[in-house]
């Protein structure tokens, strides 16, 4: 149902569309998409600046294939921003992702993740993290990034109703779930209109980070 996400995928878009404006991108520059999967993002990144998809094998999508260690055909120091999205509750040793997104950045180069806070399991192989907006901090901050910008994407409230929607609407029957889900996402976007961005970083459904590596 593509509607399910509607208000969620709409904030994560916007947050995801204004961090890669905050990147300060220049034409020539290369953006490496670790861990691709569908693109989501491509559209976002500005003219004259060039994408690499990078994802497990068997992706059709992708220009390079993750190594089965995890590392990517990329060299380092080649990349102005690497572009995480939906993908660091997925990999098994967090730590060795974000080394390998150090690596392949340039000095002074951005990161910009994005994670779950709040979410049920989803399995994409595997689903193995949830994050606070401490722990994701701190864990960025170990291997050496600077933290330049956090945000949430959808506050407690919201995060809550969008999980309780997830939950119920498949035992709706079927010719009435359509306008269950579009109350629900109303209800959402009410909801998280009435929260603050302090407190959406605090309690969120999607954390959105943009670190830095040093000069």
């Amino acid at each position: 149902m593509s509607s399910q996400f509607g208000y969620a995928n709409r904030r994560l878009n916007r947050a995801v569309r204004e961090l890669v404006l905050k990147s300060g991108l220049a034409r020539g520059a290369t953006v490496v998409d670790y861990g691709c999967a569908d693109r989501p993002y491509v559209q976002l990144v500005p003219y004259g600046v060039n994408y690499v998809g990078v994802d497990l094998p068997g992706n059709p999508e992708a220009d390079l294939e993750i190594a089965a260690d995890g590392a990517i055909p990329v060299p380092s120091g080649t990349a102005d921003l690497v572009l995480s999205t939906q993908v660091l509750e997925h990999v098994d040793d967090p730590r060795a992702y974000l080394a390998e997104c150090m690596r392949v950045l340039r000095p002074g180069g951005t990161l910009l993740l994005t994670t779950h806070g709040i979410m049920y399991y989803h399995p994409d192989p595997e689903d193995y993290w949830r994050w606070t907006c401490a722990g994701i901090r701190r864990l960025i901050e170990d291997q050496g990034f600077s933290v330049l910008e956090l945000r949430g994407v959808l506050g407690l409230v919201a995060a809550s109703l969008q999980l309780i929607q997830d939950r119920t609407c498949w035992r709706v029957p079927r010719r009435v779930r359509r306008l269950y889900v579009a109350a629900m996402q109303m209800l959402i976007a009410l909801s998280d209109r009435r929260d603050t961005d302090a407190s959406r970083a605090t309690n969120s459904w999607t954390i959105a980070i943009l670190a830095r590596k040093a000069e």
